[in-house]
């Protein structure tokens, strides 16, 4: 049985260790008298909470037969009881028997005002319950874990992608195509902020999606400089959330497991900008997954055998963290490293650097740990590895069947005990949180109140129209106002993209200088965008408008001073604007 307990006003639990003073509240009798309050119960708000309340908790579990975790402090093990506690923040978790489960719960209500839910098969418990805002539900086979849908929600939602058919990869198989193209730029103003936002959540979640963890480092790892190939790459983990929205942990009943399983990979130079390598693994107690990492190593690895070793150091780090915590929970347990180089096998299985001397001599303390037989090393074959889903884009199928073995499967639906993305109140037309630019990522079926607009003027090479009023014709950029002008050279390349009354999206690219206007069968809205060919200056860039406003400056100044002949210097006047006569004398 898993029991979930909730403290109410856990903080006013915890007696404060400091002098801290505070104003009355108008509701004192003494509120207006100059008196100060001094507390003796720790505050919402004040530095001591929450460490007061650690120190509370831990005290009354210890004094009714806990052991608190060394390693992990947040975690107790009761050995009479055979009660496995983690505490976070004002919440208990806690696992074992039906009877151990009401002792505690009898424990904890003779101490906190407490709310309370048990999920396992017994009666009078539920078979589906929510922990930490993840979805756990118990069958005859086994338990199941789930992230809750609400973020991933959201991610379709703020990026625009509620009516997409979705897609069956988080990433481009083809490692080219994760590249930004010659037309892609950086994002400008809020665009910046709501990646950032986006891909945070993608970050959040991404410990619950191993499926698609690696494309979400990618994308956390652009968040300082991105740019339209980074909201591309963006969009395109949205799209596959959009066709796999859940995904769940599966752990069957098994024999009582005396060892962890630690699988680690290494995708040497994967990245194309920078030729860093991405470490990969999973950790295992039997055939239950119990963690996956994604990770940027962060030295440029000269050799596919020292990118293995530092993924291998890394998985070795990770299991012996997870081997404390089981030691802290009451369980005994040994460390088994599965890896398929066969060349780091080799570096770790001998003492010292031999002929790699340029390795980080810090990552040869695994050999010491090797010899010992504190972690055995293990070689499989490399298309057993599940650990190659968190280094690399891979194929749908070898997605599946990594996920196969990790015990995870796509289901589709939504679980009725996940939270509600939207209020009753709230509207499909009424997204929550700030979408991208529509320029960028254009919404469907959002009525917008201002006219079109230009929502890019040649800042960083390109002239971007946003059509919020329908219309049938293609848009040229010489029809409106306050345009980039005849003297701006856009390239014969232009890009229309929107979506149709019908509900359907489209995106089109033609050569707009030579092609006659004509009308669409059906109205659109959207945007249209038009490229600069670069012409960079020193103090603007690619920015022509600003280049014809300084040049305008420029003239309007000279003809404000009227400089004359005498004071003005051959930079500030050509050779023909000089006077006849003294061309004449130079001659």
């Amino acid at each position: 049985m898993v029991m979930v307990n909730d403290v109410r006003r856990a903080y006013f639990y915890a007696k404060i260790t400091r002098d801290v003073y505070i104003e009355l509240p108008k509701e004192d009798p003494e509120y207006g008298t100059g008196k100060l309050g001094k507390l003796k119960l720790c505050l919402y708000g004040t530095r001591d909470a929450a460490k007061g309340w650690q120190e509370t908790l831990s005290a009354h579990l210890e004094s009714v037969g806990f052991k608190r975790g060394v390693g992990h402090p947040c975690v107790f093990w009761h050995p009479v009881k055979g009660i496995k506690t983690l505490v976070h923040g004002d919440d208990y978790v806690s696992a074992g028997s039906p009877e151990a489960m009401a002792w505690l719960e009898k424990k904890l209500e003779e101490a906190y005002e407490i709310k309370t839910q048990k999920i396992s098969e017994t009666k009078g418990a539920n078979r589906v319950g929510k922990v930490l805002n993840r979805i756990l539900r118990c069958d005859e086979e086994g338990w199941q874990i789930e992230a809750g849908p609400r973020h991933a929600e959201l991610i379709v939602e703020q990026l625009g992608l509620q009516n997409d058919k979705g897609i069956g990869t988080p990433g481009p198989t083809n490692s080219a195509e994760e590249d930004d193209l010659e037309d892609d730029v950086p994002l400008t103003g809020a665009d910046i902020t709501s990646y950032r936002a986006v891909i945070a959540r993608c970050n959040y979640m991404g410990a619950d999606r191993p499926d698609c963890l690696f494309a979400i480092k990618e994308g956390c790892r652009e968040m300082s400089a991105p740019t339209t190939g980074s909201l591309r790459r963006l969009r395109r983990i949205g799209r596959y959330l959009k066709s796999h929205p859940r995904l769940v942990w599966n752990y069957k009943m098994q024999g009582l497991q005396w060892g962890i399983v630690v699988r680690t990979d290494a995708d040497w130079a994967g990245c194309r900008r920078s030729r860093k390598s991405t470490s990969g693994g999973t950790i295992s107690i039997g055939e239950h997954c119990i963690k996956a990492w994604s990770k940027t190593q962060a030295v440029i690895a000269k050799s596919s055998a020292e990118s293995e070793l530092y993924g291998v150091v890394r998985g070795a780090c990770e299991a012996l963290g997870v081997k404390t915590l089981c030691k802290d929970l009451g369980s005994e347990v040994d460390v088994s490293l599965e890896l398929d180089a066969t060349a780091a096998k080799g570096i770790l299985d001998r003492q010292g650097i031999s002929k790699v001397r340029h390795i980080d001599v810090n990552s040869l303390w695994l050999q010491q740990q090797c010899a010992k037989k504190i972690v055995p090393l293990v070689k499989i074959p490399g298309e057993d590895n599940s650990a190659d889903l968190m280094t690399k884009h891979l194929a749908n199928a070898v997605i599946l069947k990594h996920m196969k073995k990790l015990s995870m499967t796509h289901t589709e639906g939504r679980s009725d005990a996940a939270a509600k993305l939207h209020s009753v109140e709230e509207t499909s037309t009424r997204p929550r949180g700030r979408s991208f630019d529509p320029a960028l990522s254009p919404t469907i079926g959002q009525p917008r109140c201002e006219p079109d607009f230009w929502a890019e003027k040649g800042e960083h090479g390109r002239w971007v129209r946003v059509h919020t009023t329908p219309r049938r014709a293609r848009f040229d950029p010489w029809e409106v106002p306050n345009g980039p002008g005849r003297k701006t050279r856009l390239k014969p390349v232009r890009l229309t993209r929107g979506n149709l009354e019908g509900g359907s999206s489209f995106e089109e690219r033609d050569q707009w200088q030579h092609r006659q206007r004509e009308d669409k069968g059906e109205a659109w809205t959207g945007s249209t965008l038009f490229l600069v060919d670069k012409s960079y200056t020193r103090d603007f860039g690619t920015d022509q408008r600003r280049q014809r406003e300084e040049a305008q400056s420029l003239r309007e100044a000279k003809a404000l001073h009227k400089l004359s002949w005498a004071d003005a210097t051959e930079e500030e006047f050509g050779e023909e604007d000089r006077p006849k006569k003294e061309q004449d004398d130079s001659r």
